[in-house]
């Protein structure tokens, strides 16, 4: 697995004719503002972006066992768009975007979380619904036999 590039977004945008196209730009280049994305010396206002991301890590946390839930439904250029769910501590709300963090991969012997870190314009987002918090199963003991359930 490769490392986390946190020095450069990728940018999804609609064109005409609903083609999608692909930028990397990097993260000195990029900038956020009312109307748009600002990707050097060019602006794109927010109906054309699909959405971008960003690749960080995140520490692994015993704490992380109990949490709430995100359901998330955005228009992704589909005739059905994209429904995720999403840990409540991975989802924030900005001026501009909805920012998730998706769960790419898992480095054990490092103890992170690689993710991707993905901001969606709120004209892209269709709804969103806070679901209740879920407890993970927990792991059995080595050698331990669960009990049964009658």
């Amino acid at each position: 697995m490769s490392a986390a590039n946190p020095n450069v977004y990728r940018i999804e945008l609609a064109g005409p004719g609903g083609r999608v196209r692909t930028l990397e730009v990097p993260t000195d280049a990029f900038e956020t503002t009312d109307h748009g994305l600002v990707l050097g010396s060019t602006v794109v206002p927010w109906h054309r972006v699909l959405r971008y991301s960003r690749e960080v890590t995140q520490q692994i946390d015993p704490s992380f066992r109990r949490h709430a839930e995100i359901r998330l439904w955005v228009d992704d250029g589909t005739s059905e768009g994209e429904v995720m769910s999403i840990r409540a501590d991975r989802f924030d709300q900005t001026p501009y975007t909805v920012d998730v963090a998706v769960e790419r991969a898992l480095n054990v012997e490092a103890g992170l979380f690689h993710l991707i870190k993905l901001s969606i314009p709120w004209g892209r987002v269709l709804e969103y619904e806070r679901l209740p918090a879920v407890e993970a199963a927990p792991e059995p003991a080595a050698g331990s036999t669960p009990a049964r359930p009658d």
